[in-house]
């Protein structure tokens, strides 16, 4: 048996604006276990701890599993959760030892309402136990706010390098490589971290189009594969509803000792993103705009998919904004499908109810009215399931998506997924789960921001992109930051 590595995923992205605390339950409804269970709940997913596996089956570790956690974004995550996911880490650091080294798969972008900067408080401690000698890598979201404490307790960052994420497997097989060659005596690695008054950028660190952030990406790869001393460079577009100081875009990159020629690069990096800051290749539309702009995308075959970024719960929106869903009732759409609306009590009565049933109810907006009021609605039970499901797509395929009793309400022309809890909708098995077959659809509704093009570019003939004005949205003046560092682009700098 060789090197004997710490492991764990613990993970959220956390929209500091939200009024909805993150609770173990939202944990368990996604993924949660302990120990020696975790390999058998992660099994088959994409989840990074199968990418730790892999590598520690080729390089003969003893690993040591600690926690799989993750949780569908939403407010802080409270104290119990902490308790129990940070404690597992730090209870096996402390009783399981000696240790070679440590690989955990985080977010970056984790707040508790305890640590603005969760992840950074964590390496802290984590650091304070196995002291300043054992190397430790972090796998992080493309969409980390990585932090200077983080860059100081972690020798090896590695963030995904796809939008939509496909490749978490591959970046804790990356790190997991990199921290087996540090405990050989191989490199000794250095994080060197660069950032810039920004709140947004790289594109929101989209990899589907060519952009800032391929780019960028595409830099990176080429320097790893002649430079010896960059063992990674990690590119974060950050997290902006996120209301503390280092919020927004970083680049870490991951050198072979302290050479200052690192910091050259990270520098060099973040100055191509502050002077790409401007560029974004969505164009957003209002939802009665989008309306109007279905009349003239007549052509081709499959659906035309009207994403809604602005109530995507993958960014920790509340998924119950009635702004669109009223535009396309208003509409008088036929051939459609709404994927969907969080409203666990009209869940509830529409269950209840049963197929077949006519029902009036009052739907949506009732975490926030600001973000659309609830809908005075009536219609026919089209289907009734338990909301569970096991996810196919890109995305994440192997996962068990959990959105508690579910029902589809029809009403005129359009049928919408009424779900019990919160998931952005990034799997065409949100619908087929519940009979509705997305691609003969007309006109498919998903609350995302850009998930969902994994699973469902390949079925559109169009895809639109709609802010329309909910806790997501990409107005930021619209949002109350109190706590970041200023003057930033785009509140204060052009």
């Amino acid at each position: 048996m060789g090197f004997r590595v710490l492991t764990g995923l613990f993970a959220h992205e956390t929209n500091t604006f939200s009024q909805l605390n993150t609770t173990l339950e939202n944990y368990r409804d996604f993924v949660l276990a302990f120990g020696d269970d975790v390999p058998d709940a992660i099994a088959g997913s994409m989840l990074e701890p199968n990418g730790v596996i892999q590598v520690a089956e080729e390089a003969d570790w003893d690993l040591v599993h600690t926690v799989a956690g993750w949780a569908t974004p939403s407010g802080p995550v409270e104290r119990e959760v902490w308790d129990v996911g940070a404690g597992a880490i730090f209870e096996a650091a402390q009783t399981q030892g000696p240790f070679d080294g440590i690989v955990l798969a985080l977010h970056g972008a984790m707040t508790t309402v305890d640590h603005a900067d969760a992840e950074g408080v964590l390496l802290q401690e984590l650091r304070d136990i196995v002291g300043p000698d054992i190397p430790i890598a972090i796998t992080l979201d493309l969409h980390a706010n990585v932090t200077r404490l983080m860059a100081r307790h972690a020798n090896i960052i590695c963030a995904f390098r796809t939008y939509p994420h496909t490749d978490q497997v591959a970046t804790a097989a990356r790190a997991s490589r990199i921290l087996d060659r540090t405990m050989k005596g191989e490199v000794v690695p250095r994080v060197h971290l660069a950032r810039r008054n920004m709140l947004v950028g790289l594109d929101h660190g989209r990899t589907t189009v060519d952009n800032p952030m391929t780019q960028l990406l595409a830099r990176a790869e080429a320097l790893e594969g002649k430079d010896p001393g960059v063992l990674t460079v990690s590119l974060h577009a950050g997290f902006t509803p996120a209301d503390f100081p280092e919020v927004g875009p970083s680049v870490a990159v991951t050198g072979d000792g302290p050479a200052a020629r690192y910091r050259t690069i990270a520098e060099a990096y973040m100055h191509f993103a502050w002077e790409q800051r401007h560029f974004d290749s969505n164009e957003y539309l209002g939802a009665a705009e989008a309306m109007g702009r279905l009349s003239t995308l007549v052509d081709g075959a499959g659906p035309v998919v009207i994403a809604d970024a602005s109530d995507n719960p993958g960014a920790g929106a509340y998924g119950d904004s009635t702004f669109l869903l009223k535009a396309m009732l208003d509409a008088g759409l036929e051939q459609a499908a709404f994927g969907m609306i969080c409203d666990p009590e009209t869940a509830v009565q529409l269950t209840k109810a049963g197929v077949g049933a006519d029902v009036s109810v009052r739907m949506g907006g009732k975490v926030d009215p600001a973000f659309g009021q609830p809908l005075e609605l009536s219609g026919q039970v089209a289907a009734v399931t338990d909301g569970t499901y096991v996810a196919q797509g890109p995305r994440w395929r192997g996962v068990i998506q959990r959105l508690g009793p579910t029902a589809v309400l029809r009403v005129g022309g359009v049928d919408i997924v009424v779900a019990s809890k919160r998931i952005q909708c990034t799997e065409l098995e949100t619908f087929t789960h519940a009979g509705i077959d997305p691609s003969q659809k007309a006109v498919v509704a998903v609350k995302s921001m850009h998930h969902f093009r994994a699973a469902f570019a390949p079925i559109a003939r169009h895809i639109l992109i709609v802010d329309s004005g909910a806790l997501a949205t990409k107005d930021y003046n619209r949002l109350p930051y109190k706590n970041l560092r200023r003057p930033i682009f785009p509140l204060d700098i052009n």
